[in-house]
């Protein structure tokens, strides 16, 4: 009713504006003609109407409108661990280090088939072997006695045996009663431990000696006899008494 209202109203106010001009004449318009300028009037007002609002939107309004992005949650960065966890059924491998083992005749580099083995051991004021050649007998200091360790180098075989315990260049010490050490004395003996040098014959043996200096009171008080053996790389030690 309103919008019709409007269009017989811009039809009035055209038909005055006409006569205003100077022509007294309305002109003839068909009812379409009418409702044509009723609605363009209608829509003419409602553009000035103060109260009517516009259906066309602000593109700039929307644009502000436009609700915040929300950034979406990064996940925590995951710290890498370093190695690799233990787990219950995993072995865990003790590991000692055992020190080789060699026996006498390895350290005194002798030949196979010869063995040696401990025999005994003496006091005495004076030592030469067989006790009969005095070029070769040794004597201790004043106050001391000698200590004789007596050992014998054994031929198992049947053929003979070349020894030569010089080369092997073995360094013999010997402790008494746990506190007192001392290296062998080296001498001219024949029979010296250190310097043997001699074929044994098969199946055979030979006495060989090995000497320290003992103070006298020592020899009263003996408890204990250490023999330790040492060339470069091999080591053997061994409680005689």
């Amino acid at each position: 009713m309103k919008k019709k209202g409007l269009a017989i109203l811009l039809t009035i106010c055209i038909a005055f504006g006409l006569s205003a001009c100077g022509e007294n004449v309305i002109p003839e318009m068909t009812d379409e003609e009418l409702q044509a300028v009723g609605e363009y009037a209608a829509i003419t007002l409602m553009k000035y109407d103060a109260n009517h609002r516009s259906r066309l939107v602000d593109i700039s309004q929307l644009e502000e409108e436009k609700e915040p992005v929300v950034p979406m949650p990064t996940a925590e960065p995951v710290e890498k661990e370093e190695g690799m966890k233990p787990v219950d059924d995993t072995p865990v491998e003790n590991r000692t280090e055992q020190e080789n083992v060699y026996s006498m005749e390895e350290v005194l580099g002798l030949p196979d088939g010869v063995a040696v083995s401990f025999v005994g051991h003496e006091f005495c004021k004076k030592y030469a072997e067989d006790g009969e050649n005095d070029y070769f007998a040794i004597t201790p200091s004043v106050g001391k006695k000698l200590l004789v360790l007596k050992f014998s180098l054994n031929n198992t075989t049947g053929q003979e045996r070349y020894v030569d315990l010089l080369s092997a260049g073995c360094v013999s010490k010997i402790t008494v009663n746990g506190d007192y050490t001392r290296r062998a004395l080296t001498t001219m003996l024949p029979n010296d431990l250190s310097t043997y040098t001699e074929t044994i014959a098969a199946e055979s043996s030979r006495e060989v000696v090995l000497l320290i200096e003992v103070e006298e009171d020592r020899v009263e008080n003996l408890s204990s006899i250490v023999l330790n053996l040492k060339n470069e790389s091999k080591t053997y030690t061994i409680q005689l008494f």
